[in-house]
């Protein structure tokens, strides 16, 4: 029972902390646009790996190299929104781009 309250008070401390940082517009952006880039990249390798292809497969539909689709996929690698789509045909997928 213990355990359960400190995690409770820990889950209470750290929205606390990171809802303070979220004022930060520039704290906010910075996580906003990692968030987006780790979806992005959760959603592509699921897909990929839906439709059993390769990092390699996908490098060789999309003109890039293993090794990049491989550190997009981990987050390693930020991305222009044109390599982020070829991705996206490269699974069959379309990228999405919006407005909130």
């Amino acid at each position: 029972m213990k355990k359960t309250n400190k995690a409770v008070k820990d889950r209470k401390a750290y929205k606390k902390m990171f809802d303070a940082y979220m004022k930060d517009n520039e704290i906010r952006k910075d996580y906003e646009s990692e968030w987006l880039l780790n979806e992005f990249a959760r959603e592509l390798q699921a897909e990929r790996e839906k439709k059993h292809i390769s990092q390699a497969d996908l490098a060789k539909k999309t003109g890039m190299k293993q090794q990049e689709v491989s550190r997009i996929e981990r987050g390693d690698q930020n991305a222009k929104v044109e390599t982020l789509r070829k991705l996206a045909d490269g699974v069959g997928k379309r990228l999405i781009v919006k407005l909130g």
